[in-house]
């Protein structure tokens, strides 16, 4: 008996090849979904990517760091005793300790836009944002950064995310140092020690003005697309505005409620300088100083020395 040749069909073929590729393609992400959930458990948002060996060595880490701090906190004195049998200053451990923790929240900040980053190749059509205006500016109240990878604006969000790390960890720092600083033996870890804690006092006033302006910048990208756009269009669609318009109307369109803005925080301070002056300020430095010389500190207490001396008064 002959063989039987049997010729498909090339539209059908070419038909069953396609299909099998779109089988294969993985379904659009929500980047945003994808960033919020890396906020809350490391590797969550890598998880919901597919990204399932990413996502739990992510989540492992998480966990380990956890339960690391927890152990470190139930069992700390033993484990000094451990380290100083080994010959490791306080200092050592101190500056050990800051720079895991910095390095934490390096690392949370890393992962969520990493989450971020890969939900939005999957997509098609580019993510622009959630359609909520309350989400945004809530989730910038609570984590800098975070409203703005909501509204689809993730190099902007990656700056706050950046202002939000050095923020936690001056907040921790500042109290932390001053707590240890008497049981940290002079060395040159505890003089790095003391440059941390320098930097984190001269951070720490920009943290409400950063807190407050990352939420008022999601809410008002939230409230309006077109500053969702890339800057370079952003700056062609003003100038076009501005030939139309002109400049008050298609530039600034806002120019009387920033007038009105600006005179109320001009009262403001003015109100709070009358209540508060110059001497309660001047008083209250003169006396950070003497308590952190009698601490042992030179970096911190020179600088409110510098800042006394310019203001024409001195500490003691």
């Amino acid at each position: 008996m002959g063989k039987t040749w049997v010729i498909d069909d090339p539209y059908e073929q070419l038909q069953r090849q396609k299909a099998k590729r779109i089988t294969k393609v993985s379904p659009e992400k929500d980047p945003a979904a994808a960033y919020s959930l890396s906020i809350f458990f490391w590797g969550a948002g890598q998880i919901y990517n597919d990204q399932f060996g990413k996502g739990l060595v992510f989540l492992i880490t998480m966990l380990l760091s956890c339960a690391s701090a927890v152990l470190s906190l139930a069992y700390g004195r033993p484990l000094l005793q451990f380290l100083r049998s080994r010959e490791i200053s306080a200092a050592d451990i101190f500056l050990a300790a800051e720079l895991l923790f910095l390095c934490a929240l390096v690392f949370w900040t890393y992962n969520a836009g990493d989450a971020y980053h890969k939900a939005a190749k999957t997509r098609k059509i580019p993510f622009e944002g959630v359609r909520s205006c309350a989400y945004p500016v809530f989730c910038s109240l609570l984590i800098p950064g975070w409203g703005q990878f909501l509204n689809g604006q993730p190099l902007k969000g990656g700056v706050y995310s950046a202002f939000w790390v050095f923020s936690v960890f001056s907040l921790v720092s500042i109290p932390s140092v001053i707590l240890a600083w008497p049981f940290l033996e002079a060395s040159e870890a505890r003089v790095i020690v003391e440059k941390i804690f320098a930097s984190s006092v001269l951070f720490a006033p920009l943290i409400p003005f950063i807190w407050l302006f990352g939420g008022y910048d999601a809410l008002k990208v939230s409230l309006d697309d077109i500053k969702k756009e890339p800057l370079i269009d952003r700056i062609k669609s003003a100038n076009n505005r501005r030939r139309t318009l002109g400049w008050r109307r298609g530039v600034f369109p806002h120019f009387k409620t920033t007038i009105v803005l600006g005179l109320f925080l001009i009262a403001l301070l003015i109100v709070i300088y009358r209540y508060f002056p110059g001497s309660y300020y001047h008083d209250l430095l003169a006396d950070a100083q003497a308590r952190l010389h009698e601490r042992g500190m030179t970096i911190v207490p020179e600088l409110i020395g510098r800042v006394l001396s310019i203001t024409g008064r001195t500490g003691t």
